[in-house]
């Protein structure tokens, strides 16, 4: 900090502690703070990149399990749904993307990015609300579930 190759503050939420950034970094690095990226990205919950329940605490209301097993939606960095159990239990926090982040689930499946040894999902478990997104997504309406098939190609 004294030479002028770091900054020294708090600046995330949540993280105890003096924070040090260097200082070609800071501008960046607060603009990313500031205005975070609005894609919607799936992590599974045990990966180092998702920070939820780890370094920084849940949030009320959006709390999940960090085990294998567990995939979750993250809109600007916070998180939205979260598949439990291999996908059988789908759980959302804000349902006002859930039809774009359960379509982006679909493709990443479809690549084997997300639950590769599944080839077929079976969600049993939904809110009655994500029913007709989780249809327009590509899941196929079985009995009272519903279901994701991966080609086997």
């Amino acid at each position: 900090e004294y030479t002028g190759r770091v900054r020294r503050g708090y600046f995330i939420e949540g993280l105890s502690g003096i924070q040090f950034i260097r200082d070609k970094d800071f501008a960046g690095i607060m603009l990313a703070l500031e205005q975070p990226r609005e894609d919607i990205l799936w992590l599974s919950a045990i990966d180092s990149a998702q920070p939820w329940g780890k370094s920084l605490p849940h949030l009320p209301g959006r709390a999940f399990i960090n085990v294998p097993g567990t995939m979750v939606a993250l809109h600007a960095g916070l998180p939205v749904a979260v598949f439990e159990r291999q996908g059988k239990v789908l759980r959302v926090f804000d349902d006002t993307f859930l039809t774009e982040a359960l379509r982006i689930f679909v493709e990443d499946y479809a690549k084997r990015s997300t639950y590769s040894s599944l080839n077929r999902m079976m969600v049993k478990e939904y809110p009655k609300e994500a029913a007709e997104a989780l249809a327009l997504a590509g899941f196929m309406h079985e009995m009272q579930d519903y279901v994701l098939y991966r080609s086997s190609i």
